[in-house]
């Protein structure tokens, strides 16, 4: 399948000038499996459903940009299986002139920012702390060295940590790059979890009938300020192989490896560019993009200054397949506290926001332990300037603040309750 990058004219526009990044004339031809749209309807059925939505910031959900764009613009994305082989030694398949083809994709990776899924209710604000339950891979393992569980194979998955300080901008969308060190062929990023996972026979899929891996993440730090997070897959085979070993075979030239294959989708359709929902230029909301390690990168020869990083797939026009790894992540927000401590000790509770940020109107819970004498609210600028000051209900019980609009930027709201202050920040875009 040839791939060809954005245009030198993009390129030239890209904030990337101190890794010089730029275009990448050379192409390759690789095989890849397509899936019909009954076989994805088949496979999402079990998986997703538009009413997954639980009370805002309470419970737990799926988040992956296929659902995402499944849910936004149904049954229009294209879906291929791209391969992962940890080396370009062993051949891939053969072309339509019957000409080796070498692996190219080393490993899949994806970012994801939980905030801008549309899908789920549970993140509404920025400032949420959550945590990773499980992740999901969809994919298409063909074990060719018999039936038995005679081949000790692994899908190795890590969970990486935000780096704000890989955030870069690519022609008209921002996004974190993941960094990754040819020497010792390793992800430079923080790992917070590494997951191997045997595959057996009773893995493989037969006839393109992709299957999905879900595998619990217990152990990782919640993860405050609704960081992004994001997830790096790799196949470890547990064969020897050769230069003339095949992975992907054909009546001529019959496959005699075991193969892993990550699903992947064209999110408009076959020969699309991939749309950018998030704010452009604003890495603040950028959502699960996704990346791939090629060979040039892994072997650090790519000379257009990429050696390490990992190539996001955006960087590619169509007709390339891969724009969106199928990689879910299963969140959890816990039920909101109900602040016992801070209802004993001060007689009163302040909420956060909901949404925040926000643009029109956002509301704020309080809670009083006893009938209070007074209750002010207020909002004040960074500067200290009050921008607005109203006395709200001081009766026993739980009440609500609505905020209307407010110029953008970052406020802090006051609630004093007979002379006691508990202050929060707020954003407003």
């Amino acid at each position: 399948m040839k791939k060809t990058l954005l245009s030198s004219i993009m390129l030239c526009s890209v904030l990337m000038v101190a890794q010089n990044k730029t275009l990448t004339n050379a192409t390759h031809s690789e095989p890849a499996h397509a899936f019909k749209k009954s076989n994805l309807q088949a496979f999402k059925g079990t998986k997703f459903s538009s009413v997954n939505k639980t009370s805002s910031q309470v419970g737990s959900a799926w988040f992956n940009q296929v659902d995402f764009i499944e849910l936004i613009q149904p049954n229009t994305q294209v879906f291929s299986a791209m391969h992962v082989f940890p080396d370009s030694a062993i051949i891939w398949g053969y072309d339509s002139g019957n000409l080796p083809v070498n692996p190219y994709i080393h490993r899949a990776a994806n970012y994801m920012d939980p905030y801008f899924m549309a899908q789920q209710t549970i993140i509404t604000d920025k400032l949420t702390t959550y945590f990773l339950d499980s992740v999901s891979v969809g994919y298409l393992y063909e074990r060719n060295t018999g039936l038995a569980d005679n081949t000790a194979d692994s899908l190795i998955i890590q969970v990486i940590a935000e780096k704000t300080a890989n955030n870069y901008d690519l022609t008209t969308f921002s996004y974190q790059d993941i960094t990754y060190n040819y020497a010792t062929d390793k992800v430079t990023m923080t790992i917070l979890k590494r997951i191997a996972i045997p595959l057996t026979y009773a893995d493989t899929c037969s006839g393109s009938v992709y299957k999905q891996i879900v595998v619990a993440t217990p152990g990782i730090a919640g993860q405050i300020n609704s960081k992004k997070i994001g997830t790096v897959i790799s196949f470890k085979p547990g064969y020897t192989y050769t230069t003339t070993d095949v992975l992907l075979g054909d009546a001529t030239n019959p496959a005699t490896k075991n193969i892993f294959m990550v699903l992947s989708s064209e999110q408009n359709g076959l020969g699309t560019d991939p749309t950018y929902f998030g704010t452009l230029a604003d890495y603040t909301s950028d959502m699960n993009m996704s990346f791939i390690l090629p060979t040039d990168v892994k072997y650090n020869i790519n000379a257009s200054g990429w050696n390490g990083y990992f190539l996001p797939t955006y960087a590619y026009t169509a007709p390339f397949a891969y724009e969106s790894h199928d990689i879910g992540y299963k969140l959890r927000v816990a039920s909101l506290p109900v602040g016992i401590e801070e209802l004993e000790k001060n007689g009163f509770t302040l909420g956060q926001n909901v949404p925040n940020p926000f643009s029109n109107e956002s509301t704020i819970n309080y809670q009083l332990a006893n009938d209070a004498k007074s209750a002010l609210f207020t909002v004040s600028d960074v500067t200290g300037r009050v921008v607005s000051t109203e006395l709200v209900n001081t009766n026993k019980g739980s009440h609500s603040i609505k905020l209307p609009s407010y110029a953008s930027g970052l406020y802090y709201y006051t609630l004093s309750v007979d002379g006691i202050i508990t202050s929060k920040k707020m954003i407003v875009e």
